[in-house]
């Protein structure tokens, strides 16, 4: 007869994040934001959309997981432990990753559980111990903070762990200050000088990567960010990703039915159109957002009209798994009844 023995190698710390579940971590947000500096609060917002537990937890559950994920559609690089370092590169707190990963590090290995600290109070405590080292700002380091807890979640101490820690900007962005980045989300173009009497003339700037001077196109007053983007021929596209079919934003459809094209909206969220009917259900189903704000953080690039520039992330990834999670939601509601 044999025996199995099963050895839970998890640490403390990892034990102690994977007992945090969506709500722990909604409500250690909505404490989170309200400390994080005006550069980041976007920011934040965005790559807790782009990375959510609730997928994460869906593909760890499920029996095959890249069968899910072809069931989802899923195109792109949809795993965070493959993006350590790079998947919050677009947040200015990501200019301290180095410093903010080998503190999250020191705390998984020295962790003890405290009863009486949340979720939210262990995030802060590391990017407050890291704000007294370096001299900074904490509300700079809030954010990223946060960020590398949820990475550690989904990937693991030892993968983390193994992340080389690298800050991915250059020279000129790095020394940016956080005031700069805002007042250059907030800037509209020219439109020379009898500006004021244009209607359809006006040309608004879209920013798809604010550590790339070269990352920036141009599109018509009240004209869709999509239909903007396909007119870019600055670089191959398609190399970079194939999702990538035509200009720097991916999309397939345009109406709205694909979901490839969603984005989220680091700076002139109140610039764009209100979100219609169509886009509203839409991005429900692929479960990038539930909300019925009007204007969003997170849109579908082929049915947000510019009437301003904007300032805007790609997601590494896309699919549709909103009904999915709709689902196994009331499937766990049935069998609690």
């Amino acid at each position: 007869m044999t025996t199995t023995i099963n050895i839970n190698t998890e640490t403390p710390f990892e034990t102690y994040l994977g007992q945090q579940g969506e709500e722990a971590w909604a409500a250690s947000l909505t404490t989170l934001l309200r400390l994080v500096h005006q550069v980041d609060k976007n920011a934040t917002q965005i790559w807790f959309s782009f990375y959510p537990l609730s997928l994460f937890r869906a593909l760890q559950a499920a029996a095959d997981p890249e069968k899910l994920a072809a069931q989802l559609l899923i195109q792109g690089d949809y795993r965070l432990a493959d993006q350590i370092d790079s998947s919050h590169k677009f947040l200015y707190g990501h200019r301290y990753w180095p410093e903010v990963k080998q503190a999250v590090q020191s705390c998984a290995e020295e962790f003890t559980t405290d009863a009486t600290a949340t979720l939210a109070d262990e995030i802060l405590k590391v990017a407050r111990a890291v704000a007294q080292a370096r001299k900074l700002d904490e509300s700079l380091l809030v954010g990223v903070t946060a960020v590398a807890f949820m990475t550690l979640q989904q990937a693991g101490l030892a993968a983390f762990k193994q992340a080389k820690g690298e800050v991915l900007l250059d020279r000129k962005h790095v020394k940016k200050s956080p005031e700069q980045v805002l007042r250059e989300r907030a800037v509209d173009d020219s439109q020379g000088l009898f500006g004021f009497l244009k209607t359809v003339d006006k040309k608004w700037t879209v920013t798809h990567d604010e550590n790339d001077d070269a990352a920036k196109y141009k599109l018509n007053n009240a004209q869709d960010l999509a239909w903007g983007a396909e007119a870019d021929r600055s670089r191959n596209w398609r190399e970079l990703d194939p999702r990538r079919v035509e200009g720097p934003i991916p999309v397939e459809c345009r109406s709205a039915s694909c979901g490839t094209c969603w984005v989220g909206v680091l700076g002139g969220a109140e610039k764009l159109s209100d979100v219609a009917v169509r886009e509203g259900k839409k991005i429900k189903e692929f479960g990038y957002i539930d909300t019925t704000e009007p204007k969003p953080l997170i849109r579908l690039a082929c049915q947000a009209q510019a009437l301003g520039a904007v300032s805007v992330v790609i997601p590494p990834w896309n699919g549709v798994f909103g009904k999915h999670l709709k689902a196994l939601k009331q499937s766990s509601e049935a069998g609690s009844e």
